[in-house]
């Protein structure tokens, strides 16, 4: 059964959706500055807690209701790795993981949080899953650029993109195999984005130039926080 849902941009629920996101995340990243207990090294793993529990008891919660299953649960989505990575970086910084958690989970967290796409609707907790774990990958992004001066490499786009390549082809590979959709290499996501064209495999090739640019230009940005 397909439970893709999507939200409707611009509506009051999306608006209010957005607001809730941008004021939870602009509280938690401003806690340092007032509290010494978020200036220690266990605040970072308790918002990696927090998205760790979100997981679990999403993938628990598609369990008890009945409709778990492999081609739609699994965090094979490139916010779902963003996810895990997010977890580790915040429990244990990783320069790697971090780069990856930059460009990723910008790119799909933005785009996510823009034009909501629920892989397993919106019933009960599903809802509210969605975007703490999309706004926990902006969440990451900014904790590791204000509280650990995190600064993309020279040349970090570029190589985050090979390195995208080689995750879509192993996701792609899962597809075939396992007859899923991660990452919509299979079928194009089915919200109202100007910049989902062509059907299969055309889309795909956009897709790839986008994250192209998105790469470059997030890497361009970085440039201009010291």
């Amino acid at each position: 059964m397909n439970r893709h849902t999507v939200m409707e941009t611009f509506s009051s629920t999306w608006w209010t959706c957005i607001v809730l996101v941008v004021l939870v995340i602009t509280l938690l990243i401003s806690l340092p500055k007032y509290f010494t207990w978020a200036r220690s090294k266990n605040y970072p793993k308790i918002l990696g807690a927090i998205l760790l529990s979100n997981l679990v008891f999403e993938n628990a919660y598609a369990n008890y209701i009945g409709v778990w299953n492999l081609k739609d649960n699994l965090p094979l989505h490139l916010c779902g790795l963003s996810v895990i990575m997010s977890i580790i970086v915040l429990f244990r910084f990783n320069s790697l993981l971090a780069h990856l958690v930059y460009y990723w989970g910008l790119t799909g967290g933005i785009h996510s949080l823009l034009t909501p796409e629920f892989d397993q609707g919106t019933q009960g907790f599903f809802f509210y899953t969605y975007f703490i774990g999309h706004g926990g990958l902006i969440l990451t992004c900014v904790y590791l650029i204000v509280h650990c001066k995190f600064k993309p490499e020279d040349n970090s786009w570029a190589k985050i993109f090979l390195l995208t390549q080689i995750a879509a082809l192993s996701v792609g590979f899962f597809n075939w195999l396992s007859g899923s959709n991660y990452m919509y290499l299979a079928s194009p996501p089915i919200v109202d984005n100007p910049l989902i064209i062509g059907d299969w495999p055309w889309y795909i090739f956009i897709f790839e130039f986008l994250a192209l640019i998105h790469f470059f230009f997030f890497y361009k940005l970085s440039k201009v926080w010291k």
